[in-house]
């Protein structure tokens, strides 16, 4: 197997599958395009009876993109994304967040993801974890004036992500402690839900109102 993940079709068409996929608008890592890439290769062979070096000609990008793609529709149901998929952010401009508003901020991406490992939803409790990296950076690198720079994209992406931890946990379909006996855990969810969706508009508001005036 290494001898073809070293060839040149090989990469190729690992490169090309990367590039159909940002199409569809998400980033995958090569590693993980290129673990789609052999199993179809393999399988291929096995069926046709082919050298993976031939099966290889038969693999397109295209499929390659599909299977990951359907894959990752299948774990949004789930209230989780593929391992290794972020959506591509567009927009790099940034926006002016007074301090105060960006810790709160941090503080709202860090609860979200508490709530999303809690619940096993991994890969969104890992984006959140990114998002409040991604804050503090800008907290410590960028404050000047009572101020910090941070990317349109943080606020956008991570209003969306605590916006959909106050629906499942509103929708008591996850909770701060998901063990089935209740003892109290209702209540501190039920007071949860607005205080995220408190920090979701924050978000929103701080994009819009810098970019409105």
């Amino acid at each position: 197997m290494a001898e073809l993940i070293d060839t040149v079709p090989f990469r190729s068409l690992v490169a090309q599958a990367s590039a159909v996929l940002l199409t569809h608008g998400v980033e995958v890592e090569a590693a993980a395009v290129q673990g789609t890439a052999v199993h179809l290769v393999e399988s291929v062979a096995q069926q046709s009876g082919m050298d993976l070096e031939e099966a290889v000609h038969l693999v397109t990008p295209e499929a390659i993109a599909d299977v990951i793609t359907k894959a990752t529709a299948e774990e949004k149901k789930r209230a989780s994304a593929v391992h290794a998929v972020r959506p591509v952010r567009i927009d790099n401009s940034t926006v002016h967040v007074p301090v105060e508003a960006l810790g709160h901020l941090i503080m709202a991406a860090s609860q979200a993801a508490k709530y999303a490992t809690l619940n096993s939803a991994d890969a969104a409790a890992a984006h959140l974890l990114d998002l409040a990296t991604e804050a503090g950076a800008a907290l410590v690198k960028h404050h000047a004036e009572g101020a910090a720079e941070v990317e349109v994209g943080v606020l956008d992406e991570l209003a969306g992500l605590v916006d959909e931890v106050a629906e499942r946990t509103e929708a008591e379909d996850w909770s701060i402690c998901p063990c089935g006996e209740e003892h109290g855990q209702s209540v501190t969810d039920a007071s949860t839900v607005p205080v995220m969706r408190h920090h979701a508009a924050l978000a929103r508001g701080l994009r819009d109102n810098e970019q409105g005036g």
